[in-house]
């Protein structure tokens, strides 16, 4: 499963839901520049083995995104519809999938350079940061990636991610929601569906 298979996020709708005092792009820049270099850096240090690695990712992704806060989103129209219980059957899942995902496809850089290229804040407290990854096993390309940052509670999170040209949020919410209306409404289709997808995951009901 692809990166492009993880993050989801409708921007209006996060703005709905999020506090949203004002982040300029220059924290947002900073922001993202220290925290996906220290997720690059844990995974391609050979002092640690993989076990510790996973540990010290994980620990660090969740630093970077509120990946409970994007698995609501990532429920579109279902998220309002579901219950309390529901809906932390399917953050668990959802949190642990995004994980797996995250520090299998990162794992795939190691001696690359990491750069932020230039920002762009869209409105208080919603900044894009495009930074590149080059170098090493890139055999002389490089990648584009955009991470939308917003202000949540007063700190900054990833929320969103774009690789080449698609926003992984729309990709996300697609195959989520498709599922659980294949299932006559039941968000716990989706959870199980996700959880499956994990070896950390042990869902129950």
């Amino acid at each position: 499963m692809k990166i492009k298979s993880i993050f989801a996020a409708s921007v209006l709708t996060m703005t709905a839901l999020l506090s949203s005092p004002v982040l300029a792009s220059e924290q947002a820049v900073s922001f993202v520049q220290d925290k996906v270099a220290q997720m690059l850096s844990i995974l391609s240090d050979s002092s640690l083995n993989e076990a510790q690695k996973e540990d010290k990712f994980q620990q660090q992704l969740l630093q970077t995104a509120d990946v409970n806060v994007i698995a609501r989103f990532v429920l579109g129209k279902y998220a309002a519809k579901a219950n309390a219980q529901e809906l932390e059957k399917f953050s668990y899942a959802f949190q642990l999938y995004a994980l797996s995902v995250y520090q299998s496809e990162l794992s795939n850089f190691g001696s690359e350079v990491f750069e932020v290229k230039n920002s762009e804040e869209r409105r208080p407290g919603d900044s894009v940061v495009l930074t590149t990854i080059s170098g090493g096993s890139m055999d002389g390309k490089s990648e584009e990636i955009k991470w939308r940052v917003l202000e949540i509670k007063g700190t900054p999170r990833v929320v969103d991610v774009e690789i080449s040209g698609v926003w992984l949020s729309q990709h996300q919410r697609a195959e989520i929601t498709g599922i659980i209306t294949k299932n006559g409404g039941d968000v716990s289709a989706a959870s199980k569906v996700l959880c499956a997808r994990s070896s950390q995951c042990h869902y129950n009901g």
